[in-house]
Order: structure tokens, then sequence, then C-alpha cells
């Protein structure tokens, strides 16, 4: 019965996803396009590819370390600039604890592809501050308060068959939440914790192997194989019939898998210290994705649970795994 539910709310999510897809037009010359780009950054290092300049890091930084004692919600404009003006500036809601920023250590909560509401992840946040935990809220882009007007719920154009402005997306993201965790290093945070479901699974894992910035990561159904997710899975379906119209194989973007997916790198996080929940049913992460990358990161901590990819029970149960797997640090109440 599980898996027949499991299916059947995955298979209406994804058929939703694909619909919202089929706008989306290629131009004609895009393979040039998408070739120009991955030639673009070929000799590029990881760190090359999501570092933004120096002086809009420290820039920034500043910043942020000064406006987080005083607002509830952070924005600042993005290193990476989108063409729509209205993913331009990053978003990050704010709940500390009683010790506050310095004091307390934090916890970094980055949503999935289709989320509509915040509302699920602010109780998960409050859950933390009762344990002695700052949260923070990341709006990815494209949704929340940086989506276009025209879009009620989510825009799908944080993912797209222009592969082009799917990669620069991800390095938006991934700065916006690198120089925000640059900013908590740098007011003292003692420890800063990360967790992310599907997408803001994808931009965590970039951002922890760029440098050691996190202590504990959380993800739950992680997209970490983006090869399979876009040539292999069935989210995928409607982006891989355009680019194949166009002649565009998975071959042609193989070259910039070292900088755009997970399973080629490493995060700077010891692997006692990662916990990664998965999907029994899941067709877009599924189970051997995750033990592949198990064995590789040496990760102590690997929970496959009976449910698809879209489901509501995956969030509270990997908090509760957590707070099995890292006792001490989910012990200390806030009142």
């Amino acid at each position: 019965m599980k898996s027949f539910l499991s299916h059947f709310v995955d298979g209406i999510s994804i058929f939703f996803f694909n619909l919202l897809q089929k706008p989306c037009s290629l131009p004609p010359d895009f393979p040039s396009q998408l070739s120009s780009y991955i030639d673009s950054w070929r000799k590029a290092s990881f760190k090359e590819y999501y570092y933004p300049d120096s002086r809009y890091e420290n820039k920034i930084t500043t910043y942020i370390a000064s406006a987080i004692y005083r607002q509830d919600q952070l924005t600042f404009p993005s290193f990476v600039r989108s063409p729509h003006s209205c993913s331009n500036y990053a978003t990050f809601e704010l709940f500390p604890s009683k010790k506050g920023w310095h004091q307390a250590p934090t916890m970094i909560l980055l949503h999935g592809l289709l989320s509509f509401s915040l509302k699920g992840y602010i109780k998960w946040v409050r859950w933390l501050n009762n344990k002695g935990w700052n949260g923070v809220i990341m709006h990815l882009p494209y949704h929340f308060q940086r989506k276009p007007a025209s879009f009620s719920l989510f825009s799908p154009s944080c993912v797209q068959p222009n592969i082009v402005h799917t990669m620069e997306t991800l390095r938006q993201s991934v700065i916006d939440l690198y120089i925000f965790t640059k900013s908590l290093r740098l007011i003292g945070s003692p420890l800063i914790g990360a967790w992310g479901i599907s997408y803001g699974g994808w931009t965590i894992t970039q951002v922890a192997c760029l440098e050691k910035t996190f202590h504990k990561l959380i993800l739950v159904e992680p997209l970490l194989n983006i090869q399979h997710v876009i040539w292999g899975s069935p989210i995928g379906k409607e982006i891989r019939k355009k680019l194949k119209r166009l002649g565009i194989s998975q071959s042609e973007t193989e070259p910039h898998l070292r900088l755009a997916c997970p399973s080629f790198s490493m995060p700077k996080v010891r692997g006692d210290n990662i916990l990664l929940v998965g999907g029994q049913f899941d067709p877009i992460s599924p189970p051997w994705i995750l033990k592949k990358i198990q064995e590789k990161w040496e990760a102590k901590h690997l929970y496959i649970l009976p449910v698809g990819h879209l489901n509501y029970t995956l969030t509270p149960e990997s908090f509760k795994l957590a707070s099995k797997c890292w006792k001490d640090d989910f012990s200390i109440d806030d009142h």
C-alpha cells in the first residue's frame, strides 16, 4: 500500500513539473550556447566556479555580520545576476535563539524545488530554537519572495531545459549560501549545520565542498547525481525531450559534471557528521545513488524509509534521526 501511494503521489507531482516545463522553449542556437558555456568553464577549478569576487565578498559579509542582529529577514544582492530581477536578491529568514548568533549553533534550512510555503519549515525552526539552535530559512531562487509576481505558488524557472540557466541559478544559490555562512563565521558562530531537501540538498552539498563551513549535514532525498535527474529520472522527461530535439545528448553535458554534480566532489565534513535520508521508492534520488555516495563520502548515517520523493514524512523523521545520531547537539533546551 505504501508503495502504491508513493508512486501515485510522485506520479502526480512529476507530471505537474513536466507540464510546467512544456512552455520553456529553447532557441535554435542553444547547442552552441551550451557548448560555449561549458567551454568557458572547462579549465576552471571548483572554487573558481563558485567563489565570488573578493570585493563583493568583503562588502556583503561585513553588511550581513552587522545587519543580522537587527533584522528578521535579511536580503542582499546576489553575485550572479539572473535575467529575472525578482530573483536577484538573496533572502534569508532569521530565527535567533535566546543565546544569539555568536553563542548558539545555527541550522540553515533549504527547501525543495516544489515547495509552496514556508509554514512547515518555520515549525521545525521553532523546534530547533527550543533545542538551543538559531534557525535560518533560505529562499532559493525563484521561490517564495524571489519568485515572479505572475506565479502564485512557485516558479519552474529554477530548473528548466535551458541548462545554462539552470547551472547559473545553481551558482547563484550556492554563492548566496556561501556568503551567508561566511558571515556567520565572521561573527563567531560556534557551529553551523545545514538541512536540505531535494534541490536544497544539492545546493548545500556544493557549499560543503568549497570550505570547512558546515559541522553537520542533514541531506533529505538530495539531488546528488544530476545526470540521473536529467537523463534517467521521470522528472527530467520534458527537459531531455527538448534537449534531444536539438541534438543535445548526455555526453555533451558530461564535461561540466565535475563542477555541477555533487557525486563528483567530496564535502569537507567528517563522515560521522553527515546524515543521509532517502526514500525506498524515490525515482529521482533513489537508494542506489545514496548508497554509492555514502561509500564515497564514508558517511556514517544513512536511512532509507518506505516513501517516495514527494512526501511529508521525511522532514520530521530526519530531525528525529539527527537527534538520535547527535544526541549531545540536540539535548540542550533553550527555555
